[in-house]
């Protein structure tokens, strides 16, 4: 047997429940600590220079902070089964998932959390508690909930999340569990028997906030026991589900996206394109003002997760505030890059596929500079 890496995270958290599905279904062994390890304090945090989770410590003692980058450590050691579907269509709307759905289900995910805190803090303060202190008391977990709950709040501006937008963030988990119950009522995942990034990026606020939560749980519970079921089997590292013992583990034959997988990207389109749009011009004027700076010049040396400005957006009607975030715009740059090393009869096939979704200004994007990562943190290419 490998020797295991260590997955440092919680079940509380939107983006280690992604990470925990990709090791389980890839069958990575691995072993799970929280934050609150020794190895943790001593060694993985000052090698990546940030307390964010999830971390991962692979055998030889490297540590890789964040959810896309451990993936891509770990692909080409572990290439099954493949995290990419084959097809052209069918990659590029994974690749598309994989950074539209934080932007789509990410607000319902922290408004269902922390817009009903008398209902669901009990669970979700001590979840959060138990990351650091694990054998603590009630008391000392809600010690360390609120300096949690105190953190979130902090974002709330961030997301846009007034009075105003909520119904748009209800809609959407409405519209997420609608197309989903429909979908795995007849499919295992998202392009058919195998998980593909797409999957693991749904798990992030689906298993990680949505299904565990009180208040979201039991809206998830009555409208979409499918959905909820399915939270369940990512989490086992079996890829057959019982409900599809049959089913091929296999992605769908002949480039096929399933319809209501086509239906969730066009309404990820349709919602939250546009930010990422208007981020990448942002990017832009911000690199055309720093022409100066070196190859490796850290975009801050605060934030792991920057943004370089505000913009408002529509969002179902609404006018929502949002961050310059660089982040989805690395995620994303990653899909072009694969795009652009395709042939031509599979970059033809992308282009007039995501014009018919109204996504093709997305594949349009061409940054003035690349960004990469140093570390932790994104810097200039």
């Amino acid at each position: 047997m490998n020797a295991p890496c260590f997955l440092y995270g919680s079940h509380a958290s939107y983006f280690t429940a992604k990470t925990r599905a990709y090791l389980r279904k890839k069958g990575i062994p691995f072993v799970e600590r929280l934050p609150s390890h020794p190895r943790f304090r001593e060694h993985v945090r000052p090698s990546t220079q940030t307390h964010r989770i999830p971390q991962l410590e692979l055998a030889d003692g490297t540590v890789v902070q964040d959810s896309v980058a451990i993936v891509d450590a770990l692909e080409p050691l572990h290439p099954n089964p493949p995290a990419h579907p084959p097809g052209p269509r069918q990659q590029i709307s994974a690749r598309l998932l994989e950074v539209l759905l934080d932007a789509w289900l990410g607000r319902p995910a922290w408004h269902y959390r922390w817009n009903f805190m008398e209902e669901n803090y009990g669970f979700v303060g001590r979840e959060f508690g138990r990351s650091f202190k694990p054998q603590g008391s009630d008391e000392e977990l809600d010690h360390y909930g609120r300096v949690i709950a105190d953190r979130m709040e902090g974002k709330r501006g961030a997301l846009g999340a007034t009075d105003d937008a909520i119904p748009a963030f209800e809609a959407i988990y409405s519209d997420a569990l609608g197309i989903l119950e429909s979908h795995f009522t007849s499919a295992p995942y998202l392009f058919g028997g195998l998980p593909s990034v797409a999957d693991f990026s749904l798990m992030g606020p689906l298993f990680g906030h949505l299904a565990r939560d009180p208040v979201p749980a039991t809206l998830m519970k009555q409208r979409a026991p499918r959905v909820f079921r399915w939270t369940e089997a990512m989490n086992t590292p079996e890829i057959q589900s019982p409900e599809f013992a049959g089913f091929e583990a296999s992605y769908a034959d002949d480039d096929h996206v399933p319809e209501k997988t086509r239906e969730l990207l066009a309404l990820c389109i349709a919602d939250v394109a546009e930010p990422l749009v208007r981020t990448a011009e942002i990017y832009d004027a911000w690199v055309a003002d720093r022409g100066d700076l070196p190859a490796g010049t850290r975009v801050s040396e605060k934030a792991d997760e920057p943004a370089i400005g505000r913009f408002t957006a529509r969002l179902r009607g609404v006018d929502v505030e949002n961050g310059a975030a660089l982040y989805p715009l690395w995620v994303w740059q990653r899909g072009l890059v694969w795009l652009r090393s395709q042939n031509d009869a599979a970059r033809v096939a992308c282009r007039s596929y995501l014009a018919e979704l109204g996504g093709e200004a997305l594949i349009d994007i061409r940054l003035a500079r690349p960004l990469v990562r140093d570390g932790s943190f994104l810097a200039l290419g």
